[in-house]
């Protein structure tokens, strides 16, 4: 059952809260992994400074 399911039916509040932190991790892990990849693509030769600059520009 999705979280917006969950929302839509009558279900115990502490059910939606507990697949809210579950989808909240998922999206930490998310998170994190694109980091690493984007940490990753900024350290490569292969990308030129403009290119790196316009990644870093979208980030803040």
């Amino acid at each position: 059952m999705t979280l917006l399911n969950l929302i839509h039916c009558e279900v115990p509040s502490s059910r939606v809260l507990q697949e809210t932190c579950t989808y909240i991790r998922s999206l930490h892990r998310e998170v994190d992994d694109l980091s690493e990849r984007l940490s990753e693509l900024l350290a490569t030769s292969d990308m030129s400074s403009a290119q790196a600059a316009i990644i870093r520009s979208l980030l803040m």
